[in-house]
């Protein structure tokens, strides 16, 4: 199979998958406003104050960061932005998933997967989270990613989800009682919203990556184009030079018999 085919099909298949992740990403966001409210609603409740003070993180606890790349390369500068940003960090504990991502800290990682791997070890993760935010075990927890916006628009962002950041004016202000203990339900949601972040982060960095392949395919396929054009245009000026050679081979040729 020639490089333009290769390069073909990879544009075929990010068409594809960009318009699942679109989709999917665009699903993750319109809930997200909806449990920010939820959330807004429990913390900012009166009644829960006392507790909320309780789960607030231990600020000597190291950071956890969350580094998001890809398994395949040929989307631009999508897994370099990345690991520019891990080479820096030597302090930090670190989470890393995609197969495109480097770090020679080894000591500092918490867990590292590929794309296709946390299909199904997205539990495993999920209980490490669980346990940093109920044990106390970090201060914050980051993202870092390349956010889906639009097909136009991709940003390079880092955010916090960790300690949980919520405006008053996003919630609910009735008062609630709850039969079961307030801290551990707090911790459960907290959880649970942190899983869910780290959810809306990976789908929307997946709906990024397929944008850059097909653009960066598209543009191959452009550059392959024009080379091979400019290969016809040189093999047709060889032929024509060659033929105008042989023209004056004959002139000379006649001139001299003559």
């Amino acid at each position: 199979m020639s490089i333009r085919n290769i390069v073909k099909v990879m544009n075929f298949h990010a068409l594809i998958r960009v318009d699942n992740a679109k989709r999917k990403a665009d699903k993750y966001r319109m809930m997200q406003k909806q449990l920010q409210q939820m959330m807004a609603s429990i913390l900012y409740n009166r009644n829960l104050i006392q507790d909320k003070k309780l789960l607030q993180p231990d600020p000597s606890a190291p950071v956890w960061n969350i580094y998001l790349g890809s398994d395949f390369g040929f989307c631009n500068n999508y897994n370099s932005l990345v690991n520019e940003k891990i080479s820096k960090d030597h302090e930090n504990k670190k989470i890393l998933i995609g197969r495109k991502l480097h770090c020679r800290d080894k000591e500092n990682i918490l867990f590292s997967s590929t794309c296709a791997e946390l299909e199904y070890r997205f539990d495993e993760l999920k209980e490490l989270l669980g346990e940093g935010i109920r044990g106390r075990k970090c201060s914050e927890i980051n993202i870092i990613y390349n956010e889906y916006v639009n097909t136009t628009t991709i940003y390079f962002k880092t955010e916090r989800i960790y300690p949980v950041e919520t405006s008053e004016e996003d919630g609910y202000y009735d008062d609630f009682a709850m039969e079961e203990d307030a801290g551990n339900l707090l911790a459960d949601l907290t959880a649970s919203y942190v899983n869910y972040e780290v959810m809306l982060a990976v789908v929307s960095g997946r709906a990024a990556e397929n944008v850059l392949r097909q653009n960066t395919t598209t543009e191959s396929l452009k550059k392959i184009d024009e080379i091979e054009e400019e290969k016809v245009r040189a093999d047709r000026r060889e032929k024509n030079n060659k033929e105008f050679e042989k023209i004056i081979d004959n002139y000379v040729k006649n001139r001299a018999y003559k």
